[in-house]
């Protein structure tokens, strides 16, 4: 039945007492969702355009169509404790509120409508609306629902209407449907009807309307008025005009004056938690694009789910407050999703805190593999770009072997553990930061056998280095390591470093492996490569820039890698293309030629090169080499000798013999000179007798008839007298002679070969070895071909008239130079064709 106590009037509703207002004046436009607007004095209308806003003891003043107006469409609007004064002229159909949310006792005056709702899902509780007046020809209705309408409450205000025209309640399908009103137990008074529900129009049918308990009375016509449609009608009694007698008094309650409470707005909802938060946990990006969200808010209450502005769904909390939801499909973007609980009473929250999501339902496209090489420990050296910071996985065939992030500009790097022996297949996938993994790359085929060296790197070296040590000088190209980085060096002293994409090799980059020799080709360079540690080969080709092009495969059986044993026929095969001894079992090809004992090959400072024999200093020690470059350390007791070790003794020359080799000393401070007998590994056997006049020791001095006759075995002036032994120059054309150029000359000395067979020495000065016709069998030792005092060979024209003349009859025998025309040669000792330049002849 109906209940009597606590009507809303002008005590109990509006601006709860003590709230100071601030003066505002204009019209109040919200944009913000969630925003609460408190305690102001507004002159002007406001403007309500985004949801979950909250109006609250503030007082409206204006004249305008709308005090507040909720734009159609805007939901979780609380308006509350506001005084809304219409003003009372000026206002023609004007409303206090419009619009759909919950409002609650607000004291609504000088208006044509207090309240109009525009959408559903609206409550409407403890309201005074009173004093109804508007200029123009009014229709008045305390509240008007008027179609497109479902869901709405209204229980517990007081509507007066003084007027005759329309009602304290209007429901109608003026503007389409209406269902599920309930109007119970308010105070209603005047108008027409109290109570006027119509489905007279043609919006659509009135259902679910249930008017219950109310106190009406005053109606002009009676307290209701429903056509077409028949509401639920119970409880409703007809006292309302005693009751409205007590309004603004304290009989109003019953028991006293105090207003009742305004119903409790519910805590905003927490998420707590979301899934499938696929990818890297916490970093709140999916590839599910269905999330579930779970929470807690008021028990009981409607949980309302908005992706921005926008409500994409709703649930109902348990009896616990726990809540569990599953959004519809989103799109592959950010989201940021909010939620409010609104109560039984229709107390809406405000939102909860953001949960700001990622969706990325797109798989990485497949990585790239820029660079794919195997190095020497049978690992494979991976690079490409994929997405960026994706992370990349590495497969042999189907098995993951490991996984490396690209950086921020996409770029990756791998190395792969020691491989087995055979064949393998490599590719690499991406997986994004939401979980996605793209297609597989090309495949890289990788074949491991023995490892060969790889592609090394290390910084861009210059291309012309003119100094370094000197690893082998065989043929017509000479590698030469400077500052750890090899060069290929032509008859100029200069040429390109050896690279791999562009990047300059380094020593000791690659393991132990490293060049041993380089060759020119048509195309570019061969180079030979040792692995120390296991003795394995591999060969590279270059282009003209020195830059890995492929493997050389006549030797390792592919272009991309492979490596073979010193014993291999390939490797031999190459030693006459190199002129070198690659494997070091002292031959070069399969021929039977005698190996050296030590060391493999030795450069360095030629001290002295007549004769057979050149005796070599490098790193302080000295070597007896043959023609091939070659050959054993000088020592004695075993031990090698070093310069210096024996005060200024120091060897000046050796010649080989029979049983071993003759060395010649020569002591700097005192001009005295001795000979040792070495055995063939260079080892001190016995002091020359015939010089010293004992085998345990002894020296001469330079005059001594014993020296000058080594002289003649050793082919050099070893005293420095101007002349090979005791005798003068031969110019017999059946014997051969050695010519010397005396230290007398200044600047130059020209030698001038006979018809016979003459061996000439050159000097540190610039020479002139001058060759007419006929001009026989003849050598020439330590002829200098480059510097500034650089040595020239004269050629009659009727011999030789141009330097591509002297090439195209010039060969390589082993360590010498041959040019040979008709029955006469001409040999350069210790000379490479490709060290010779157009400078060093002259044609007259």
């Amino acid at each position: 039945m109906a209940t009597t106590t606590a009507w809303p009037d002008a005590t109990n509703t509006g601006v709860s007492a003590g709230v100071t207002l601030t003066p505002y004046y204009g019209d109040l436009v919200i944009n913000t969702a969630g925003a609460v607007i408190s305690g102001l004095d507004i002159h002007g209308s406001v403007f309500i355009n985004a949801p979950n806003v909250t109006l609250e003891n503030c007082k409206v003043t204006t004249d305008a169509f709308y005090a507040v107006r909720v734009a159609t469409g805007v939901t979780g609007a609380v308006i509350q404790h506001n005084e809304i004064n219409g003003v009372g002229s000026g206002n023609d159909g004007d409303y206090g509120i419009m619009g759909q949310g919950t409002f609650i006792a607000n004291n609504i005056y000088n208006v044509e409508n207090g309240i109009g709702v525009d959408g559903g899902n609206t409550l409407i509780k403890d309201n005074y609306i009173h004093d109804m007046i508007a200029s123009g020809s009014p229709h008045y209705d305390g509240i008007s629902i008027d179609g497109n309408n479902s869901n709405i409450t209204i229980s517990h205000n007081t509507v007066i209407n003084d007027h005759t025209q329309t009602a304290a309640i209007m429901i109608d399908n003026y503007f389409g449907p209406v269902s599920d009103v309930t109007v119970d137990n308010n105070l209603l008074y005047g108008g027409g009807y109290n109570i006027y529900s119509s489905a007279q129009f043609n919006g659509g049918s009135v259902t679910g309307v249930v008017v219950t308990n109310n106190h009406m009375g005053g109606g002009y016509w009676g307290p209701t008025a429903f056509t077409g449609n028949s509401p639920v009608y119970t409880g409703n009694v007809d006292d309302s005009g005693t009751l409205v007698a007590t309004l603004n008094t304290s009989a109003n309650s019953g028991s006293g004056s105090t207003a009742p409470s305004a119903p409790t707005v519910p805590s905003a909802p927490v998420i707590a938690s979301f899934s499938t938060d696929s990818g890297t946990a916490g970093d709140k990006i999916t590839n599910d694009n269905t999330i579930e969200l779970k929470g807690s808010a008021a028990a009981g209450s409607t949980v309302k789910f908005y992706d921005g502005t926008t409500q994409i769904g709703s649930t109902t909390a348990d009896s616990s407050g726990n809540w569990d939801y599953i959004t519809k499909v989103l799109t592959d973007a950010k989201h940021t999703l909010t939620a409010t609980a609104t109560t039984t009473s229709g107390q809406t929250s405000a939102a909860s805190s953001a949960l700001a999501i990622t969706v990325d339902t797109k798989a990485p496209t497949a990585p790239t593999m820029a660079s794919h090489t195997v190095n020497s420990a049978n690992q494979v050296v991976l690079s490409g770009t994929a997405e960026a910071s994706s992370v990349v996985k590495v497969f042999d065939g189907t098995t993951q072997i490991g996984t490396v992030t690209a950086d921020s500009s996409g770029a990756w790097g791998y190395t792969s553990a020691a491989l087995a022996a055979g064949s393998h297949s490599l590719t690499a996938k991406a997986t994004d930061a939401a979980g996605n993994t793209g297609t597989a790359s090309t495949a890289f085929a990788a074949s491991i056998s023995n490892s060969a060296p790889t592609s090394p790197s290390s910084p861009t070296a210059p291309t012309s280095p003119t100094a370094g040590t000197v690893v082998e000088s065989a043929g017509s190209t000479t590698l030469v390591e400077s500052s750890g980085r090899f060069y290929l060096n032509g008859s100029t002293g200069s040429g390109p470093t050896l690279k791999d994409d562009g990047v300059a090799f380094v020593k000791g980059s690659d393991g132990t492996w490293a060049p041993i020799g380089a060759e020119k080709t048509a195309t570019g360079y061969e180079v030979v490569w040792k692995e120390a540690s296991t003795g394995q080969y591999t060969a590279w080709n270059t282009d003209n820039n020195g830059n890995y092009v492929s493997h050389v495969d006549s030797l390792t059986g592919s272009t991309w890698g492979g490596s073979v044993s010193g014993t291999d026929s390939g490797l031999k095969s190459l030693e006459a293309t190199f002129h070198q001894d690659l494997n070091g079992d002292g031959q070069i090809g399969t021929s039977t030629a005698t190996a050296p004992t030590s060391p493999a090959q030795t450069t360095g400072k030629v001290v002295e090169s007549a004769g057979v024999t050149s005796l070599v200093e490098s790193g302080g020690k000295f070597y007896l080499n043959g023609s091939s470059g070659t050959g054993p350390s000088l020592k004695d007791g075993g031990a090698d000798f070093v310069s210096g070790s024996d005060g200024t003794w120091t060897p000046i020359g050796a010649e080989k013999t029979a049983t071993g080799y003759q060395v010649a000393w020569k002591e700097a401070s005192t001009g005295q000179y001795t000979a040792w007998n070495t055995d063939n590994d260079g080892n001190y056997v016995s002091h020359v007798s015939t010089l010293t006049g004992s085998t345990s020791g002894g020296s001469v001095s330079g005059t001594d008839s014993g020296l000058k006759s080594l002289e003649t075995s050793f082919h050099q002036d070893l005293n420095g007298d101007g002349q090979v032994g005791t005798s003068s120059l031969a110019t017999s054309s059946t014997s051969t002679t050695q010519t010397i150029a005396t230290s007398s000359s200044t600047t130059s000395n020209t030698q001038t070969s006979t018809s016979g067979n003459d061996v000439f020495v050159g000097t540190s000065k610039a020479d002139t070895f001058s060759f007419a016709a006929n001009f026989g069998n003849d050598v020439i030792k330590g002829f200098v071909a480059s510097g500034p005092a650089h040595d020239t060979i004269e050629f009659s024209k009727s011999v030789f008239d141009s330097f591509a003349s002297v090439l195209s009859h010039a060969t390589q025998s082993g360590g010498d130079v041959v040019i040979a025309t008709g029955d006469d040669t001409l040999t350069l000792k210790n000379m490479k064709v490709g060290s010779l330049t157009s400078q060093d002849f002259h044609f007259a």
